[in-house]
């Protein structure tokens, strides 16, 4: 049987020797035969409730600003694939995602002239006008700061729990890594009735929040700030759809494609969707943080995995129905072949169509011939 619910964990248990096994057992099982937890007790490291707090209500005044102030920072403006994504205008697996969202990172400088073109995947954020929205930068870089400071401490005990030491990894970051994350928005299908895409001629009957589809990066981190149950979910490998609680105060952690890339496959990335909120729920608002790796990272999978960890691996795989695992294409990284940033550029380059028009046209043509809707 594959698995049934979400481990939940709790990261008090990791700084405490006589808990500590017990905790890399269940973080093990976790990243191995599920690609998903729940997290608890962080607050020492990451986020405390009132930055989750602070962090929620700058997304609700922001997604609330005029039409026009947001739409000044819409992300087609960005050759860096961040800022502001009006409702109904990105496409995963095929289908029109009903949501809005900005999408932000540490801020960063653009590459400059003559370094690889995946590396504009890293720059300089949109920010909405301070006037209409006075807190909303100050927040955004506290709430990245404090998550990149538990996703680091987080990376070493998913090492530890595979049986690697904590600097395994250590060559796929760079100094002043830019991590990612996104504000989103998912309205109620009760306010989508009359709603058209954007993107594709397709309608809110379909249920899509976001479709099925696998983060390509190293670690997700999901703050669910609203008070929804049952959007999220996530494919196990029987293709079952598994909802994915949503309890206050926890985080959401998933396995990304590059994880999966550099640990032989032991660290399995999930298939996972977000379904239409309910009608009359209002708006569900998601927070994900995208750990990332060096785009320039070209190195070989971690090739001392402990054998009894590589036989978890296979074990797992044998229950693995191919058809259970179908979804939208996506480019996967293949860091023993090419930096991790090519595979990075031309997902979002799929799913951001109209920026890659603006700016990548050529690369467009190459990604389109390579897929098909």
């Amino acid at each position: 049987m594959s698995f049934q619910d979400i481990p939940i964990l709790d990261l008090n248990d990791a700084f405490n020797a006589e808990t500590k096994p017990q905790f890399l057992s269940k973080l093990r099982n976790a990243m191995i035969n599920v690609g998903f937890l729940l997290l608890k007790n962080y607050e020492s490291i990451g986020p405390t409730r009132e930055e989750l707090v602070a962090i929620k209500e700058q997304s609700e005044l922001f997604f609330a600003l005029p039409d026009e102030i947001k739409l000044k920072i819409e992300m087609i403006n960005s050759p860096h694939f961040l800022g502001y994504t009006r409702l109904a205008n990105e496409i995963t697996a095929s289908h029109t995602d009903w949501r809005e969202q900005i999408d932000l990172g540490t801020e960063l400088p653009a590459p400059k002239e003559g370094e690889p073109i995946y590396k504009n995947i890293e720059g300089p954020n949109l920010w909405p006008d301070e006037a209409a929205i006075p807190n909303f930068r100050q927040v955004v870089e506290n709430y990245i700061a404090k998550m990149t400071a538990l996703s680091t401490t987080f990376r070493y005990l998913v090492l530890e729990s595979i049986g690697l030491q904590g600097e395994a990894l250590n060559d796929y970051f760079k100094p002043n890594q830019q991590c990612k994350m996104k504000l989103i928005a998912y309205p109620d299908s009760t306010s989508l009735t009359n709603a058209t895409s954007v993107a594709l001629k397709d309608t809110p009957t379909t249920g899509q929040g976001v479709g099925p589809h696998r983060d390509s990066d190293l670690i997700t981190y999901i703050y669910q700030a609203t008070d929804h149950q049952d959007s999220l979910e996530v494919q196990n490998f029987q293709g079952k759809w598994i909802p994915v609680p949503n309890i206050p105060n926890h985080l959401v952690v998933n396995n990304g494609q590059t994880l999966e890339a550099i640990t032989q496959g032991v660290c399995k990335a999930t298939i996972h969707r977000v379904l239409i909120p309910k009608p009359g729920s209002g708006t569900r608002i998601s927070v994900p943080f995208f750990q990332t790796i060096d785009l320039d990272s070209s190195k070989s999978a971690v090739q001392n995995i402990p054998d009894d960890i590589l036989r978890l691996r296979e074990e797992r795989d044998k229950r693995i129905k191919d058809w259970a695992v179908d979804m939208g294409f996506q480019f996967k990284p293949d860091v023993s072949k090419e930096p991790v940033g090519y595979a990075v550029f031309r997902n979002r380059i799929k799913s951001h169509q109209d920026v890659a028009k603006r700016w990548y046209p050529e690369i467009l043509k190459q990604v389109l011939l390579e897929y098909s809707y």
